[in-house]
């Protein structure tokens, strides 16, 4: 073939060759900026797991699951709608003048340790982070609720068990007077 045949095909090849570079930038641009801007917040949550127990400090895949049921509970409950709906009532109460937006939460646990990341992404950055610290306020003030609530049952068996232990002291204090005045009145006698 001759230069004069493949020069045309040469610069048709190269134009359409740009012309496919042009047009997929301008897709990709298209579409990355028609995405909404997304802001994250991270959070790091140190969680203390239930007392160990001289028995229990040997592991045993029983103790190992209930330790995993209860990091496993934390989880759903900081992604549960019910802690959200606590949080944004409290971002309200706070910042009447902050427009709502929609944050996503997802909660990981570091492997091996009791540290879960807590990350909100939201599109207004300020309402993500201000929504992710009224998150963990209600769910530090939930778990608090919960561990006096358990505390509450645990006092009150005590203080029934002080109340029952009372009452035999008062009779066994009655008893001991009534033995003292049968004594002081044989004394008498003799």
């Amino acid at each position: 073939m001759s230069t004069s045949r493949i020069l045309p095909r040469l610069i048709i090849i190269l134009g359409l060759a740009v012309l496919g570079a042009s047009v997929g930038v301008c897709l990709q641009a298209l579409r990355i900026t028609g995405r909404p801007q997304e802001f994250r917040s991270l959070a790091k949550l140190v969680a203390g797991g239930p007392a160990v127990t001289g028995a229990a400090k040997e592991p045993s895949f029983d103790w190992r699951d209930r330790i995993d049921d209860f990091y496993d509970t934390i989880i759903e409950t900081l992604e549960s709608a019910e802690m959200k709906r606590r949080a944004l009532e409290r971002v309200r109460a706070l910042n009447p003048d902050l427009k709502d937006s929609d944050v996503e939460i997802r909660v990981a646990q570091t492997k091996g340790s009791t540290i879960f990341n807590i990350l909100a992404t939201g599109t207004e950055p300020k309402y993500t982070k201000i929504f992710l610290d009224a998150l963990l306020d209600e769910f530090i003030a939930f778990r608090q609720a919960i561990r006096e609530q358990s505390q509450g049952k645990e006092l009150q068996q005590v203080l029934q068990e002080l109340v029952a232990k009372q009452k035999f002291m008062e009779e066994a204090s009655a008893q001991l007077e009534q033995a003292r005045h049968k004594v002081e009145s044989v004394d008498a006698k003799a």
